[in-house]
């Protein structure tokens, strides 16, 4: 019950018993309403496990070189200006800092406690993601979903993501630019984060320029070989499991007397020492052995192209060419050659030897 009792200042409104006790009642549902909002995710440190953290993630695609810059020193020393923009539009596409798609994947331990998968259709892009308060290894993957011959498999643990090449004894080169990233992620709770990507290029280019002056021939067709076949994403590490053949492309309206191949790879390896070894065999299943034709195995060696060059009278020759420098993620390797008159090839350049095998009769068979 309520009463009022009227004094000089006016009339007070006072409480009975009653009143109190109802009030008193309200005043500890009241209290405890505001600790359970205070044992909340948002306001209690101790245990975040089951709570949804918001950050934002900034993602780049950067290349580390400059193909355009290598291109044009290579070939327009040597007066290839025509050659050097018909290489530059081919492989525009491919090195390039773009990435059309992105694959995130966020892991404790080993297993994966998020996924996401986003057409990021630029170079640059803004990402808010929300996780529960943890430490994070996150790797990002880009442009996978526009490479047919590489996939993205078991990437439901940390250890075992990696990018794998199709099995085969011969395959085509990669048709675009694979980027990828890794990076510790500490999220905490009521904090604004923000964390800096950068994917870089897992992948490479190898191109052939052969000046065919004067010389007769029907046809050229191109192999290379000794590259990674697989990419442990968290590692950064290549691994090269498996021998096969890269079918090099050729480029269309190459100039008078110029024939152009290249092909996209993952790298070689960083030695000759560890390239040495190796057989490959090419589509037909004929093992190509190291020492590659008649002459001596090139010790320096590190990766390989194998160029067949058919003449107005039906015969092949078969020029391996030897490659002493390494064949690095996100870098191109010109080769600079002369066809001669009876098929071989020549290269001045110091960090190449090649070994040839005329009148070759193994019968090899090449799809393009």
């Amino acid at each position: 019950m309520t009463y009022c009792k009227h004094t000089e200042k006016g009339a007070v409104r006072k409480n009975s018993p009653m009143s109190r006790v109802l009030a008193t009642i309200a005043f500890f549902s009241f209290l405890t309403t505001q600790l359970l909002t205070l044992a909340s995710c948002s306001t209690i440190d101790e245990d975040r496990s089951d709570c949804e953290n918001e950050f934002r993630v900034n993602y780049e695609v950067k290349l580390r070189t400059n193909i355009s810059t290598q291109i044009q020193t290579v070939l327009r020393s040597r007066f290839e200006t025509e050659v050097a923009n018909l290489l530059e539009d081919s492989l525009k596409n491919i090195f390039r800092e773009y990435a059309h798609d992105v694959d995130l994947s966020f892991y404790v331990g080993d297993n994966r406690q998020f996924h996401d998968f986003k057409l990021m259709l630029a170079n640059q892009a803004t990402y808010e993601l929300e996780l529960p308060a943890d430490n994070y290894r996150h790797l990002a993957v880009a442009n996978i979903e526009e490479e047919a011959e590489v996939d993205l498999l078991q990437s439901e643990g940390v250890e075992r993501s990696h990018l794998f090449q199709e099995v085969a004894d011969t395959i085509d080169g990669h048709h675009t630019g694979l980027f990828s990233a890794r990076q510790n992620m500490n999220i905490v709770g009521n904090q604004n984060q923000t964390f800096d990507v950068t994917l870089y290029m897992a992948n490479c280019a190898s191109i052939l320029v052969l000046r065919t002056d004067n010389v007769a021939y029907n046809d050229v067709k191109v192999l290379s070989t000794d590259f990674a076949d697989d990419f442990l994403v968290n590692d950064s590490v290549y691994r090269f499991s498996r021998n096969y053949m890269v079918r090099d492309l050729r480029v269309t309206r190459p100039p008078v007397e110029r024939e152009v191949f290249y092909s996209v790879t993952f790298p070689s390896h960083d030695t000759a020492e560890e390239a040495q070894g190796a057989t490959t065999r090419p589509s037909n299943g004929v093992e190509i052995d190291n020492d590659g034709s008649t002459g001596a195995e090139d010790s320096e060696r590190i990766w390989r192209k194998f160029v067949y060059v058919t003449l107005p009278d039906g015969s092949i020759t078969r020029t391996v060419i030897n490659v002493r420098q390494p064949l690095k993620a996100g870098q191109i390797f010109i080769i600079y050659a002369y066809l001669k008159p009876d098929g071989s090839i020549y290269s001045p350049n110091v960090e190449v030897s090649t070994s040839v095998t005329l009148d070759w009769k193994e019968g090899l068979v090449i799809e393009h």
